[in-house]
């Protein structure tokens, strides 16, 4: 059984790892994931086809670091701030850096799963230099 905190440490592993099946794992059978300027992704199939997406897009790994989190009795809140590495051939490396809120929600076996997540880029990316 996990903790909120645990499932997110699994997350940003399958994305280190490049397995987006197992970063979907994090996330509830209908949960909703809200990434920058575009439409809501909803249902973990469609959460690991878009995570597939940026896999295959360059995205090596992300960091997130939470800055309050709040545990109720179902539900969890945490906002924090992200770290997204993107490696490409075409182009150099790129840092996102942005906020994000996650919703945990308890599952029946007491474990925890991603009810609801939303990204939030900071106004420019970084290219290390």
């Amino acid at each position: 059984m996990n903790d909120p905190a645990q499932n997110t440490r699994d997350f940003a592993g399958a994305i280190a790892r490049g397995d987006s099946l197992a970063a979907s794992s994090s996330y509830t059978s209908d949960a909703l994931l809200q990434p920058p300027n575009a439409v809501a992704v909803a249902g973990r199939d469609a959460i690991a086809a878009f995570w597939r997406a940026g896999l295959d897009s360059g995205v090596r790994d992300i960091e997130l670091t939470p800055s309050s989190e709040r545990v109720h009795e179902g539900f969890a809140f945490e906002l924090g701030v992200y770290v997204m590495r993107i490696e490409t051939p075409e182009a150099d490396s790129v840092v996102d850096r942005g906020r994000y809120l996650l919703v945990h929600e308890r599952q029946a076996d007491g474990s925890w799963l991603y009810a609801v997540e939303m990204l939030s880029p900071d106004l420019s990316a970084e290219v290390p230099t």
